[in-house]
């Protein structure tokens, strides 16, 4: 019975050596996903270098079964810059907004809509034009008679406040043709322009130079 024990003990004081050992001897521990066969033979290889592995769960229950929420469409989305262009011509509105992008959009087209809905006489037409209305999306609509390209609006970037209000004055810096009134609610250095206006040359075949420059030195005058 005293012999048991004892070899008991020895054989735990043993392993606890060994598992020292082990540990004074380990690299470090690579946290690798579990995939039956392959994990094994990972787990073989990195202990011949003295690392040690610890398995993870390739994909969870919870992963599999669990999805508490829907996907949201884009207009159920809020803090957002987006951008509307004309159907007409190359105009384009950018806007923010930190309410949901759908009902900033709905607000658009009910105003629109109350314009291009009605018939006018020349006179009425030109004095409407003379108007400012809430949105630079309406001028533009009542002084060219123009239709605005709904389902090509699509969402620019996202962010907080302070984050939408840069990104919606840098937009609008790079659009060439832009509908907006003022540039933005962030005063923009104008040392920027040169930078932006490479950037929106190189990355839209729409977007013409010559013209940006023209249209950036009248909006500064």
């Amino acid at each position: 019975m005293k012999h048991d024990q004892c070899q008991k003990r020895k054989k735990t004081t043993i392993d606890i050596k060994k598992r020292n050992k082990s540990a004074q001897e380990s690299k470090g521990l690579a946290v690798i996903p579990y995939v039956q066969g392959l994990s094994e033979t990972a787990e073989s290889i990195l202990r011949k270098y003295g690392i040690n592995t610890a398995m993870n769960p390739y994909r969870t229950l919870r992963q599999l079964l669990v999805h508490p929420k829907d996907q949201r469409t884009v207009e159920q989305n809020g803090e957002c810059v987006y951008r509307i262009p004309c159907h007409n011509c190359d105009c384009t509105y950018i806007g923010k907004t930190g309410r949901n992008y759908g009902k900033r959009q709905e607000e658009h087209r009910k105003e629109v809509d109350s314009i291009s809905n009605r018939t006018f006489t020349r006179s009425d037409r030109k004095s409407r034009a003379a108007e400012m209305n809430k949105s630079a999306i309406t001028d533009h609509v009542a002084k060219e008679n123009h239709v605005i390209n709904w389902s090509g609006a699509k969402i620019l970037e996202r962010g907080h406040r302070k984050t939408r209000q840069v990104k919606e004055s840098i937009w609008i810096r790079k659009e060439p043709t832009c509908m907006n009134r003022d540039g933005g609610a962030y005063s923009l250095p104008t040392a920027y322009d040169r930078l932006l206006v490479t950037c929106s040359t190189s990355t839209s075949r729409d977007h013409k130079p010559n013209e940006a420059r023209r249209w950036r030195a009248k909006r500064r005058n």
